[in-house]
């Protein structure tokens, strides 16, 4: 059954309560910066995924939990995070040295997931003296296959319209799930696990609408295709790198090469789960990021 058009507008209109209600504009010394913060402790900046916002770092915060203070911003041309005239990650990183001076905040572990991998880079490089730890979770650090022409013309024509995606998942979430490197099979074995699919849930909502986030995702795909590897090798902090070798959104081959280009960097590799594997192997990745996180404590 075709999910009605009341449904999609009362959802899509919730979801847009929330994201006004849950986060602040700061004014910081780069401009204005979208954010929000989860918990107390040791503070842990997420640099979020292609798609999403601030939620999206709310998201993978609750994921992992613990007693640290998330610091959750919304990378350039998301929500309400401008997209400025130079939206490169080298700018973002400085945005996010911006904001941390805003919030008083000196030192951070940096959490580069997805598209969010090079702003965290760096951060990293950057930063250094503020980076007390990196993460990157299916993460790139190399230049990601283009588009097919086709979808390239496509794909902004998509992003104005809130429907077509919502649709597209309301009627068959498990194809959206495979998209992005999740097996009929896997999902065969995590279906019964409601947290599991919860969280599956959770962080497609991080990615709608996608009206609001169009700026964004266009930047990333314009500057994630054609872009010079960084010096990571010059990164010196504790480094943890985790990737599916089935994920067909960020490749393989960005985890492997972050792991062994940056020093003594410990590397988590799993075979399945695609570019989701930190939901569906949770039981693997989390318990990790926690001993990491735990040991990068101030």
């Amino acid at each position: 059954m075709i999910p009605s058009l009341t449904r999609y507008k009362q959802e899509k209109q919730t979801v847009c309560d929330h994201l006004l209600a849950d986060s602040q504009l700061y004014e910081t010394s780069a401009g204005k910066v979208e954010a929000a913060l989860l918990g107390r402790g040791d503070p842990i900046l997420i640099s979020h995924g292609s798609g999403g916002g601030y939620d999206m770092g709310i998201w993978l915060a609750k994921l992992i939990k613990g007693e640290f203070q998330y610091i959750a911003p919304s990378r350039f041309g998301y929500l309400r995070s401008p997209l400025p005239s130079i939206p490169t990650p080298e700018n973002q990183a400085d945005t996010y040295a911006a904001l941390l001076d805003s919030l008083k905040v000196n030192t951070v572990v940096m959490i580069g997931l997805s598209a969010g991998g090079a702003s965290a880079l760096q951060f990293a490089l950057r930063h250094a003296k503020r980076c007390r730890g990196l993460i990157m979770i299916s993460a790139v650090s190399l230049p990601v296959p283009p588009l097919p022409r086709f979808l390239q013309a496509v794909f902004p024509l998509m992003l104005k319209s809130d429907f077509l995606p919502w649709l597209l998942y309301a009627v068959s979430p498990h194809k959206v799930f495979q998209s992005n490197g999740v097996s009929q099979e896997l999902l065969k074995k995590i279906d019964h696990d409601q947290e599991k699919m919860r969280l599956l849930d959770a962080l497609y909502q991080s990615t709608f609408p996608s009206t609001l986030r169009r700026d964004g995702m266009i930047n990333d795909m314009q500057l994630l295709t054609n872009f010079s590897p960084y010096p990571i090798e010059q990164i010196d902090c504790p480094a943890l790198v985790i990737h599916a070798t089935n994920d067909p959104i960020i490749p393989f081959e960005s985890g492997k090469f972050t792991a062994q280009t940056i020093p003594n960097a410990e590397f988590l590799q799993l075979k399945d789960g695609g570019h989701f594997t930190c939901v569906t192997h949770r039981e693997e990745t989390i318990p990790v990021i926690q001993r990491f996180l735990n040991g990068c404590k101030e």
